[in-house]
């Protein structure tokens, strides 16, 4: 069975950064193996690890006991891409993994402008590795946080992007990025108004009298955080987020009244207002779990590394 996955879009060889393959020469030309099997008592069996000794050290040279895959997240959907359920719909039911997820196309750089709802590569076997490749104008995004409604309430929180225990290599030429919060819902005020009227109070005559009225200034909505989806308006004028950008927060009515806080843009809080803004999505929870960056990098990173 031949290795699933070979070089990216761009020439990274997958193979060798993710490391543990065989190669064999065979007709003058290096080949990476999957399977290794060895003759003992008779008969051939497959083997879990392959280790050679040079210089007097052993080295581990080939890993067989992993389940090698290649995904490819080529459409946009408002959805999670789970790779411990996708793993399992492929027919594997161990916990020891070694592949290939794009976020585009793994053979085609032409397919772009994909953006995925969130990633999450699971928990798997602490010698499990995935080669994480986001290519050129293609993303991962976590939601907008919804913009708070007027009377001071608060902006919802983004979500993030990303989600990982499982240690991962990271190729990134597109964009991570966690949700922008949503703006907080501007305070509402009172406005006073002083009213003069006449009335009779001597025959003939009209005197003047004065009397108080009140009437309710409005605050703005929150805008929307961006994402995907982005956040909804708090309405009173509040805008909704957009996928790259935060929407504006609704005016206010005057009389001490507050308008509506923007939306938060990718990776960004919502802004404060009556109430506080909603904070930004998590762009990768499991930052510790990068064990090396390849081809183009970590590049767009957008909201915090966690964990």
């Amino acid at each position: 069975m031949a290795v699933p996955y070979n070089t990216t879009v761009t020439g990274t060889n997958i193979r060798d950064a993710l490391g543990g393959h065989l190669r064999i020469k065979q007709g003058g030309t290096w080949q990476h193996a999957e399977d290794v099997q060895v003759k003992h008592s008779g008969s051939w069996r497959d083997t879990k690890e392959v280790w050679v000794k040079h210089s007097g050290s052993w080295r581990l040279v080939h890993e067989g006991e992993h389940f090698l895959f290649s995904a490819e997240v080529t459409n946009t959907v408002n959805g999670e891409f789970n790779l411990p359920n996708w793993i399992s719909s492929q027919g594997y039911g161990g916990n020891k993994i070694k592949g290939l997820v794009t976020i585009g196309s793994a053979t085609n750089a032409n397919i772009t402008n994909v953006v995925r709802n969130q990633l999450n590569l699971g928990n798997f076997s602490s010698d499990s590795k995935v080669y994480l490749r986001i290519n050129m104008n293609n993303r991962i995004t976590g939601n907008g946080g919804n913009g708070g409604s007027r009377g001071g309430n608060n902006g919802g929180n983004g979500q993030r992007a990303m989600y990982t225990r499982t240690k991962f290599i990271l190729d990134n030429a597109g964009t991570i990025a966690g949700g922008g919060g949503g703006g907080a819902g501007g305070n509402n005020a009172q406005c006073t108004y002083t009213n003069t009227y006449y009335y009779g109070c001597m025959k003939g005559q009209q005197c003047p009298g004065t009397d108080t009225q009140y009437s309710e200034a409005k605050g703005g909505g929150g805008g929307g955080g961006a994402g995907y989806p982005a956040g909804n308006g708090g309405g009173d004028g509040a805008q909704n987020g957009q996928q790259w950008d935060g929407g504006g927060g609704g005016g206010n009515g005057g009389c001490g009244s507050n308008s509506g806080g923007g939306g938060g843009n990718l990776g960004q809080a919502g802004q404060n207002a009556g109430g506080t803004g909603g904070s930004a999505g998590v762009g990768i929870d499991g930052w510790s779990y990068r064990i090396a960056q390849a081809g183009n990098n970590d590049g767009d990173i957008r909201g915090a590394k966690i964990n």
